[in-house]
């Protein structure tokens, strides 16, 4: 049996007046609409819970059983609602974010606001982190939760995927792969890309492309370590090496020398919420407001989903 809570408030209301009119008045509904809730009500119980006749309102045996029952019922779920409401307004403290590079790119100042104006008395902290610390803090724990880009090789690690985005090859305007419109793994053999400075093994592979399965002498050498992205993109613009990377970076980091070109027939870039273990309050906040936000901006997840830089 499934009653709804409205039914329990209307029957406790015309158990306590044994009125009709006056239980109605109370309410502020219609004596017609209180009538037909009553019945419903002992229709979902199964047995009559008011003896009714021109004269008088009076409880069964049964209703009185039942009334006992409803008021603890009721008194239950007040108090759960009350008390979740208390925790909610003493949510406080600091939550700290690791963030990388543009993260969520154009989700990440809606969740940011989003979270603030959901939760005034926690101070979010933005922790920034380069190419040496993938997992933004979360493996030292001086974060609390980050915005990472998978593959991480880290333990308990547990993930909300906001999108996936494709890759790119960044190089010079110059470059002779920079006439064609896209770039295939073929494309690359006898070029040379940078490589993230980093002990994550997992994460240097992926953006090395050395996580495809494919024969090493069939991909691009790897040329010079870098530690940050201005880094890496000084050597791209030198002519040094090629870059692996996401399509947005041609919204996020744009150099007039340089151009990005779609990366064909390769997995792109998840981009996810992360945390260690088991989930703080706040945590849990963050990454419930992470998800609305991306789910009440679908079309601009689609664009960043399809690499459209405009």
């Amino acid at each position: 049996m499934d009653v709804h809570t409205r039914r329990l408030r209307h029957f406790m209301a015309l158990a306590e007046t044994l009125h009709f009119t006056r239980a109605a008045e109370k309410l502020y509904v219609s004596q017609q609409g209180l009538s037909r809730s009553i019945t419903e009500l002992e229709h979902d119980v199964g047995v009559p819970l008011f003896t009714r006749t021109t004269r008088a309102v009076e409880l069964t045996d049964a209703g009185t059983a039942f009334l006992r029952a409803a008021r603890q019922a009721l008194a239950a779920l007040d108090s759960g609602v009350e008390d979740a409401r208390r925790a909610h307004s003493k949510m406080s403290g600091v939550l700290r974010i690791g963030f990388f590079a543009a993260s969520a790119l154009e989700l990440t100042p809606l969740i940011i606001s989003e979270f603030r104006a959901h939760h005034p008395s926690v101070s979010p902290r933005i922790e920034s982190y380069d190419l040496t610390d993938p997992s933004c803090g979360l493996r030292s724990g001086e974060t609390d939760v980050a915005f990472l880009r998978l593959p991480i090789d880290l333990t308990d690690l547990n993930t909300e995927v906001l999108f996936t985005e494709p890759l790119v090859v960044g190089m010079t305007t110059s470059h002779p792969l920079a006439a064609q419109s896209s770039v295939c793994l073929s494309d690359l053999q006898d070029q040379v890309i940078s490589a993230p400075s980093t002990d994550d093994a997992r994460w240097r592979a992926f953006w090395t492309l050395r996580d495809l399965g494919v024969d090493e002498d069939s991909l691009p050498r790897i040329g010079r370590e870098t530690a940050t992205m201005d880094e890496e993109l000084d050597n791209v613009a030198a002519g040094l090496t090629l870059s692996v990377s996401v399509s947005s970076m041609n919204r996020f980091a744009r150099r007039a020398s340089l151009v990005y070109r779609m990366l064909e027939q390769v997995p792109g870039s998840e981009l996810c919420i992360g945390w260690r273990g088991r989930p703080t309050p706040l945590v849990e906040a963050f990454v419930a407001v992470a998800q609305k936000v991306r789910n009440e901006h679908a079309d601009l997840v689609a664009r960043i989903e399809s690499g459209d830089s405009d």
